[in-house]
């Protein structure tokens, strides 16, 4: 084997023979040195590492904590699933930084409610056919979390439309309950109303028994809220249906609101089903995530999908039929997962 004439860059990793290749040597040496430079630079910016010699770098799935324990879990679940992604938690607590961070491209996927959800991809305006600069997009809607509209005994409040000249409580400001309890109010045309902002579910239902307020929204994250069962168990209060054209109105309007059906005998004395409405935590992810990945992202939630509702209680009252009409458009990978399965009934 020849030894590298001088002047011919050592680090080429070819062999050379002495006698006709130094001028290419040198060539090669001013085209590759620059290319070189190049490639490192763009690797630095995009936050990458190289593998060590001969391990293959695995690829990364950035994932937020938001709605933990849920969140966590499902996490432990892909890892179990697919252990060639490299899955990386990033610090979320709610939806709104999760879905900056997929806007900016620094996080891959997410659970989020679906009323921030649309505000991401429609902005404040209604729905449109016109293309969307958003980078988010659906994978799935999971399982919706409906308000309880309870009304204090001996309010005089019966339905709804009774809470004219009222005090209504609907949460912190601009949280979910607040934002889906005002767009109730409105939609049954429920005016002159004092609508109290409660910074927590506690301080709400204190306000409802010591009569400082005639009507209280708080969000049911579980069934049975403990909170509600306690105000119906005392007979302190009663549950309040939301329910009929109002809400059909309230739809047509914002695509978010789901219709619930409090199931019957959840809480004490009612035997009957309750119509409400709430707003479905789903997951989102970024509109240039593999097509091939999100498919199995969406494969391996529905395949785990039984083992995740038996821990999180909630998962139980999850239609699978209804898990694809999600408010804003869904991931290429996730449309072709729900097609695949429609087609394989």
């Amino acid at each position: 084997m020849s030894r590298l004439p001088t002047g011919c860059p050592r680090d080429a990793g070819i062999v050379y023979t002495p006698s006709v290749m130094t001028p290419f040597c040198r060539r090669l040496a001013q085209v590759a040195r620059p290319l070189c430079l190049v490639a490192l630079a763009s690797a630095a910016a995009a936050g990458c590492r190289p593998p060590a010699e001969g391990v293959a770098a695995r690829p990364t799935l950035r994932v937020a904590t938001s709605f933990a324990p849920f969140s966590t879990r499902l996490t432990e679940e892909y890892r179990r699933a697919m252990p060639e992604l490299d899955i990386q938690e990033q610090e979320a607590s709610a939806s709104a930084p999760v879905l900056r961070q997929i806007e900016s491209g620094t996080l891959d996927f997410g659970v989020v409610l679906a009323d921030d959800a649309y505000r991401a991809y429609f902005g404040s305006g209604q729905a449109s056919a016109a293309p969307s600069s958003s980078a988010v997009r659906a994978i799935s809607l999971l399982q919706p979390l409906p308000i309880y509209l309870l009304a204090r005994a001996g309010s005089g409040v019966h339905r709804i439309e009774d809470l004219k000249g009222k005090v209504v409580a609907v949460g912190p400001e601009n949280s979910s309950v607040w934002k889906l309890g005002t767009l109730v109010l409105k939609a049954f045309d429920v005016e002159p109303v004092t609508v109290k902002a409660m910074s927590s579910r506690e301080l709400a239902v204190a306000g409802l028994k010591d009569g400082s307020l005639d009507a209280i929204m708080l969000p049911g994250y579980v069934y049975p809220e403990a909170l509600t069962e306690g105000l119906l168990r005392d007979g302190g209060a009663y549950l309040l249906p939301i329910g009929g054209p109002p809400v059909e109105r309230l739809r047509r309007d914002s695509p978010f609101v789901r219709v619930v059906m409090i199931p019957r005998d959840i809480y004490p004395g009612q035997d009957q089903i309750v119509p409400t409405v709430g707003i479905d935590m789903m997951i989102v992810c970024r509109r240039d995530l593999d097509e091939a990945l999100v498919y199995r992202l969406a494969d391996q939630l529905f395949a785990v999908f039984p083992r995740l509702a038996r821990i999180e209680a909630t998962l139980r009252f999850l239609n699978l039929d209804e898990a694809p009409a999600t408010p804003i458009p869904l991931h290429p990978g996730a449309a072709r997962y729900f097609r695949e399965r429609e087609l394989s009934r």
